[in-house]
């Protein structure tokens, strides 16, 4: 009888040590549940509080990017712009005197006109004398209809005068008062002796459409914007 009441009080002893190391587990567990890798207790605030500022961080982020694409896409707009601007041809002088058949695309002035701009802007001018009934005359005016011919005389001062129209043309007859003929003055209104048709003896402002009248003309540039930066 002693034997069975020793047993027992032994499994009852047993059972009660299982109980108390299982519920020791089971702290251990929940412990280490609301612990962080240092072991201190998780606050479960944190991941709530961290929300607010994940957001502001998220939309300030945002903002900071448009509005450094706004100034990226804006510079990037003026510096096309610019571009555009700088490789747009530049808009052509408009002609205040009668061409005469002498080429549209020329800026043709009056004699008057032509030698005040001359001298307002330094450049050369070049100046036509013709006649309505001169057969050279209108051999010549081919010549102006040329794109490299337009193109120099925009560097230039241009004036074209009928000689039965414009009685002042006869003034500007160095050798003879032949026509068609072609004189280039300086920018302060001199004629220029050395700019003669190095093809012709005689007759040395007697240009036909053969002759390299452009080549004439680049050389009065030459001669008068050397002259301009002395």
């Amino acid at each position: 009888m002693n034997h069975v009441n020793r047993t027992s009080a032994a499994l009852a002893s047993s059972f009660a040590s299982a109980l108390t190391f299982a519920s020791a587990l089971t702290c251990t567990a929940i412990t280490l549940a609301a612990c962080g890798d240092t072991g201190k207790p998780r606050n479960t605030d944190t991941v709530a509080n961290n929300k607010p500022g994940n957001q502001a961080g998220n939309q300030a982020g945002n903002q900071a990017g448009n509005q450094a694409g706004n100034q990226a896409g804006k510079q990037a707009g003026k510096q096309a712009g610019n571009q555009a601007g700088s490789t747009a041809p530049a808009s052509r002088r408009q002609p205040s005197a009668p061409d005469h058949g002498y080429g549209d695309q020329i800026a043709w002035r009056n004699l008057d006109e032509g030698l005040q701009e001359a001298a307002a802007l330094g450049r050369p001018l070049m100046l036509v004398v013709h006649a309505s009934w001169c057969p050279r005359c209108r051999e010549l005016k081919q010549r102006f209809f040329d794109p490299a011919l337009a193109e120099a005389s925009e560097r230039m001062i241009m004036v074209n005068l009928d000689q039965d129209q414009s009685p002042e043309a006869l003034r500007h007859g160095p050798d003879g008062q032949y026509i068609p003929r072609i004189l280039f003055f300086d920018p302060s209104g001199h004629l220029d002796p050395e700019l003669q048709n190095p093809g012709r003896s005689a007759y040395k402002y007697f240009y036909t459409p053969q002759d390299d009248l452009v080549g004439m003309m680049q050389r009065a540039l030459d001669r008068h914007e050397q002259a301009a930066k002395l």
